[in-house]
């Protein structure tokens, strides 16, 4: 609880909220003005594409700009060998990440409701595909946590990684090459865009990625 409060309360996260109700609001209602000539049917997808648009396209960016700092802001204040003698690291390694995710669940339910405003449906699958891919994300940027002492350097090298592994990752699915095809399976945008029962595939990304966070947590030096 005291993670899902604290990503409330610096103006970064306020700025990425608005973002994020913006742009999902505005393309969603301009989706009623183009429903027909995209010939959009009975889907409802089409009014959903802003936040689509923010969560696979920024959405390691975001992370990493208001998610980076998870365990190493504990760790470089020293508060966390206080927190370990009150509860097991398996735990506090949980607690922040569900922390973490709850404020993102939180942001991406209440853009699929203003969405519903507009489509007049809520769109729960969308939900869903969202949220397995910011697992995977937050995982990711869990471990960079971990791994890097400083949270200045865990944010630089969470937004460089944020440039370079979408880039990569779309080159990867998209690209017709040998060399990089392989690549595809390592990202969780491949599954997404796989959609159906593929998505699924990135919960277990995520478990994995945080089974490798715990393991390297609990060899690391407070």
């Amino acid at each position: 609880m005291n993670e899902f409060k604290g990503h409330f309360k610096s103006v970064k996260s306020i700025i990425v909220i608005a973002i994020i109700f913006g742009i999902s609001y505005l393309l969603a209602d301009f989706m009623t003005t183009v429903a027909d000539q995209l010939d959009l049917g009975g889907s409802k997808d089409g009014f959903a594409i802003g936040t689509l648009m923010i969560v696979f396209g920024l959405g390691f960016l975001f992370i990493a700009g208001l998610s980076h700092d998870l365990m190493n802001r504990e760790i470089s204040s020293r508060t966390m060998r206080f927190l370990v003698t009150k509860t097991t690291r398996t735990k506090i390694l949980l607690g922040k990440y569900l922390g973490g995710w709850f404020f993102w669940f939180f942001c991406i339910t209440v853009s699929y409701l203003l969405v519903t405003f507009v489509s007049k449906e809520f769109l729960w699958l969308g939900v869903v595909d969202c949220m397995l891919f910011l697992s995977v994300a937050l995982a990711l940027n869990l471990i960079f946590s971990i791994v890097m002492p400083k949270p200045a350097v865990s944010m630089f090298f969470g937004i460089v990684f944020a440039l370079v592994f979408p880039a990569l990752s779309f080159w990867a699915i998209y690209a017709d090459s040998i060399y990089t095809n392989w690549f595809k399976y390592l990202t969780p945008y491949y599954y997404s865009t796989l959609g159906s029962y593929y998505i699924l595939i990135n919960l277990i990304y995520a478990v994995l990625l945080f089974i490798v966070a715990r393991e390297i947590f609990k060899r690391r030096d407070l």
